[in-house]
């Protein structure tokens, strides 16, 4: 079957294969100074974008053709165009948008949960193919500490629900034997249970009271033997 040529995407298309080609055929930089736009130029000038675009690494169904971005709530399609091409010099075929829900928060333990911001995303398609590099291997970040980094931000996240309840009693998981200060007091304090904590304090007063009243036994004896040998001669 023919494909069509007469829709609006096709010829769209058409136009930015025939504007590419003749940005080549005179010789253009890479430079977005010289490279012809293959879309019309809107009248109003922007200086200095306060706009932050994040690139994303490609999932599994992206191909090397394709680039995602975190882009402003306030973005549309043709900012983001716009953006790549007067800046970066990146020609921009296609865009598609991406709406994400914003996560759950927690201002502190004791508050109610929230939604946080909406995420906005954007997947570009692109002339030239792009390849990530890779990852880095470990052992070579060792000169930043990354692992104690990440250490460190799973410690600040666990410290929002440890001061709730018998929660401030328990052992640190992230840095094991960590003094936390007030955490244990004066000493180690094992974690017990609240339960568990009141019986054992109801077993220390009844000895306590037991060793008084066995105190006070011994002096009644020590009376009464005391009363029965009679005045000394």
């Amino acid at each position: 079957m023919p494909r069509l040529t007469t829709s609006l995407s096709w010829k769209i298309l058409e136009r930015t294969r025939s504007v590419i080609q003749e940005s080549v055929a005179k010789g253009s930089s890479t430079t977005s100074n010289t490279l012809l736009p293959h879309f019309q130029v809107g009248g109003k000038e922007l200086y200095f974008p306060k706009a932050r675009i994040i690139l994303l690494r490609p999932n599994a169904k992206h191909t090397p053709y394709q680039a995602k971005f975190i882009v402003p709530k306030s973005f549309n399609k043709l900012d983001l165009r716009d953006y790549l091409f007067n800046i970066y010099g990146l020609r921009t075929l296609n865009v598609t948008t991406q709406l994400l829900h914003g996560k759950y928060m927690r201002v502190s333990p004791y508050a109610g949960r929230f939604r946080g911001p909406q995420i906005k995303k954007m997947t570009i398609d692109m002339e030239e193919p792009f390849i990530w590099p890779e990852e880095p291997k470990l052992g070579e970040n060792d000169n930043w500490n990354k692992p104690f980094i990440d250490k460190l931000n799973k410690f600040s996240e666990e410290q929002e629900t440890r001061n709730v309840g018998s929660n401030k009693y328990k052992p640190d998981q992230v840095f094991p034997g960590l003094m936390i200060d007030g955490q244990f007091g004066f000493g180690a304090r094992p974690f017990i249970t609240r339960q568990m904590e009141s019986k054992m304090k109801n077993a220390k007063n009844k000895n306590i009271k037991r060793q008084e009243f066995l105190k006070d036994i011994e002096k009644i004896d020590e009376y009464l033997v005391r009363e029965s040998s009679g005045p000394s001669q």
